[in-house]
C-alpha cells in the first residue's frame, strides 16, 4: 500500500509518496513519485480547474524527425566529422553540415537566419547546442574546412551505407545537367565557376553554376554530383566527370550485367564514348541528327510497333560505333511529332514575318521613303540568319538576296530580298524527321522497347532539377557565396538534403504511401511539437509539457512508416 514519507533537504522538507515492501525480509522502498512541497501540493489541489497554462511554444518536428533519422541511420554526422575532423569544441562540421541540408529540404533560408530556424524545430531540444553556435560567421568558417576532396569521399562512403539500410538498384543510373543563376557580380574575381552561358531558366544576364547529378532511376537518389563552371558545354563536361561516373557505376553496378549508364545526347562525344566502351560501361544514349542520317530518314514501312508503348513505332539496326557493336534505335512517338510540327508551324509564322518585315523596310529604303545608313548584303545577311537561327528554318526557306538600283539613281544601289517557303523541305522534314528520336546503346541484345523505355527514365532527373528550383523545398537559390570552394559546399548541402527526403520517399512508398517528393515535405512539416509553459511549480517534470499536434490518417501513416517517435523521444 502506498504511503506519504516527507524527506528534508537542505533544511526544507519535501513529500513522496512511496511502496514498499519487504526484500530479503527487510522493509525497502520499491516505487515513489514526487510529490513536491506543502506549497506546491496545496497550489495544484486547489480548485477544480488545472492551472492555466502561461505560454505555447511550437517547434517543428516532422520533417526535421524524418529527415533526422535518415541521417542518423545512415551515420551522416560521425561519417563527416571523421573526414574533416575538428577539436572538440561547441557543433561539429557535421553538425553545420547536417543542419544546412536539413533547412534547405524543409525551409530554406539565408546563414543569416538558419539559427533562428534551428531554433524553432526540434533539433533544439535534441542536440542540445545554443542558437548562439549558429551564426552565419560560424557557418562560413566551418564551411571553408570542407574541401573538395572530403566531399568526394563522402561521396564515395556513403554508397555502401545506403546499400546496407536501405537497398540499392543496380539497374539504370541517369546522368544530366542543370544550371542556377547567381547574382555575383561581374567584377567580382575571386569565383571562377559562376559564368555567362546558356541559361536554362533564361537569365543570360547573369552568371551562373552548373551542377551535374547521377541518379538511380527508382526513386531518384542522387549517388553523384558534381558543381562546374557556368560556361562549360555539356559535351565538354562529360568527358571530364567521366572517372567519377566509371567509378560510381563500378561502385554500384559491379558485374551487374543489367547495369546501365542514360544520358542525352549534349553529352555524346567520340572521346568520352570510347572512355565508356573501353571500361565497359553498359549505356543508352541519344545521338544527334548529324549521326546516322540513313537510318534516321527510314520510311515508315519498316516501323513496327512497340507493345506496351501507345503511339510510338520503332526500327533498329546493330552497327560498330566508338570500336564495340551497338545497336541504334530510330523511334517514332506520335505526340512527339504532334509538339514539334506545332513548333515548326509557329515558327515558320514567326519567321514568315520577320522576314517580310525586313523585306518592306528595304522596299522603302530603295524607293527613297526611308532615311539613314544605306543598307549592305553582308548586314542584311546576317540579320536573315538571326530571323532564321531557330532549329529547321534555315532548310525550310529559300532566301534571295541581290542588289538593285534605288529611285535615286542608277548608281545608288541597295540589297533586295525575296524569299519563299521550300515545301518539298517541309515535306521531308516531315516524313523523315519530325517525332524521331535517335538512340544508341552497347547492349545489342535489348529490344527496342527496352531502349526507348531506359532513355524516357532519364526525365526523372529533371524531377530532381524541378525539387531543387522549388520554392518551398529543397531549394538551391539564393546562393550567398561568392567563392568557388564554399559553392561547392552549398551544392554538397543542398544534394544531401535532397538524398535524405528522397531516401525518406523510399521508405514512405515502400510502406504503401504513395506520395510526391514536396507533398510527402508539406505533409511531414504540418507535424508540430507543442510545449505548453505553465507557471513555475506547475509540473514536475519538463517531458510533461511537450505533446505533438493532432495527425491526419495520412501524416499518421507517415510518422509510423519513417518512426517519427524514435527520433522524437529521443
Amino acid at each position: 500500500m502506498a504511503s506519504i514519507i516527507k524527506k528534508v533537504k537542505k533544511g526544507r522538507p519535501y513529500y513522496y509518496a512511496v511502496e514498499s515492501k519487504r526484500v530479503n525480509g527487510k522493509p525497502r522502498i520499491v516505487w515513489q513519485k514526487y510529490l513536491g512541497t506543502v506549497e506546491g501540493i496545496l497550489d495544484r489541489t486547489e480548485g477544480t480547474r488545472p492551472k492555466k497554462p502561461k505560454e505555447v511554444v511550437i517547434f517543428e518536428a516532422g520533417g526535421v524527425a524524418a529527415l533526422l533519422g535518415i541521417a542518423q541511420r545512415l551515420g551522416v554526422i560521425e561519417l563527416l566529422n571523421e573526414l574533416v575532423p575538428k577539436r572538440d569544441q561547441g557543433p561539429t562540421v557535421g553538425h553545420y553540415m547536417l543542419l544546412a541540408a536539413l533547412n534547405r529540404a524543409l525551409s530554406p533560408c539565408s546563414k543569416v537566419e538558419i539559427g533562428d530556424w534551428y531554433d524553432s524545430t526540434i533539433l533544439r531540444r535534441l542536440w542540445r547546442l545554443p542558437q548562439s553556435a549558429f551564426t552565419s560567421q560560424r557557418f562560413w568558417d566551418h564551411m571553408g574546412m570542407v574541401s573538395e576532396d572530403a566531399i568526394d569521399a563522402f561521396q564515395e562512403r556513403l554508397i555502401e551505407r545506403i546499400r546496407s539500410e536501405f537497398g540499392l538498384s543496380s539497374g539504370l543510373l541517369l546522368y544530366d545537367t542543370t544550371n542556377f543563376f547567381t547574382f555575383l557580380a561581374t567584377s567580382n574575381q575571386r569565383a571562377a565557376i559562376p559564368q555567362r552561358g546558356h541559361s536554362k531558366a533564361k537569365r543570360h544576364d547573369l552568371r551562373q553554376v552548373g551542377l551535374a547529378l547521377l541518379v538511380t532511376e527508382k526513386f531518384m537518389l542522387p549517388l553523384l554530383h558534381q558543381v562546374y563552371p557556368g560556361n562549360v558545354p555539356d559535351v565538354s563536361l562529360f568527358p571530364q566527370i567521366a572517372r567519377g561516373l566509371i567509378g560510381r557505376y563500378k561502385q554500384l553496378v559491379g558485374d551487374c550485367e543489367e547495369g546501365t549508364l542514360v544520358f542525352d545526347k549534349g553529352n555524346v562525344s567520340d572521346d568520352a564514348m570510347e572512355v565508356l566502351a573501353v571500361h565497359g560501361m553498359g549505356f543508352v544514349a541519344a545521338l544527334s541528327a548529324n549521326r546516322c542520317k540513313d537510318l534516321l530518314s527510314i520510311p515508315f514501312e519498316r516501323f513496327e510497333a512497340i507493345d506496351g508503348l501507345s503511339g510510338t513505332l520503332a526500327c533498329s539496326s546493330v552497327i560498330e560505333m566508338w570500336g564495340v557493336r551497338c545497336r541504334v534505335v530510330v523511334s517514332y512517338t506520335e505526340s512527339f511529332f504532334t509538339q514539334q510540327l506545332a513548333g515548326v508551324t509557329n515558327n515558320l509564322i514567326k519567321c514568315q514575318k520577320r522576314l517580310s518585315e525586313l523585306q518592306k523596310g528595304l522596299d522603302r529604303w530603295r524607293d527613297g521613303k526611308s532615311r539613314g545608313k544605306r543598307p549592305t548584303l553582308s548586314n542584311v545577311r546576317k540579320s536573315v540568319q538571326e530571323v532564321l537561327s531557330a532549329q529547321f528554318m534555315r532548310d525550310l526557306f529559300q532566301v534571295r538576296l541581290d542588289e538593285e538600283a534605288t529611285s535615286q539613281g542608277l548608281h545608288e544601289r541597295a540589297p533586295r530580298l525575296r524569299y519563299e517557303v521550300d515545301h518539298a523541305a517541309l515535306t521531308r522534314l516531315t516524313n523523315e524527321r519530325l517525332g524521331r528520336t535517335l538512340l544508341v546503346t552497347n547492349h545489342v541484345d535489348w529490344s527496342p522497347g527496352r531502349v526507348i523505355l531506359a532513355y524516357r527514365g532519364l526525365t526523372r532527373v529533371e524531377e530532381s532539377f524541378k525539387h531543387m528550383k522549388n520554392v518551398a523545398f529543397l531549394r538551391w537559390q539564393p546562393a550567398y557565396h561568392w567563392t568557388d570552394q564554399k559553392l561547392k559546399v552549398h551544392g554538397f548541402y543542398c544534394v544531401l538534403g535532397l538524398l535524405l527526403a528522397t531516401l525518406a520517399r523510399k521508405e514512405a512508398v515502400e510502406a504503401g504511401i504513395e506520395l510526391s517528393l514536396p507533398r510527402m515535405l508539406k505533409e511531414l512539416s504540418a507535424i508540430r511539437e507543442v510545449a505548453v509553459i505553465y507557471p513555475k511549480g506547475t509540473l514536475a517534470r519538463p517531458k510533461d509539457h511537450t505533446a505533438i499536434t493532432r495527425m491526419s490518417p495520412k501524416q499518421r501513416k507517415l510518422a509510423d512508416a519513417l518512426n517519427l517517435a524514435s527520433v522524437l523521444n529521443q
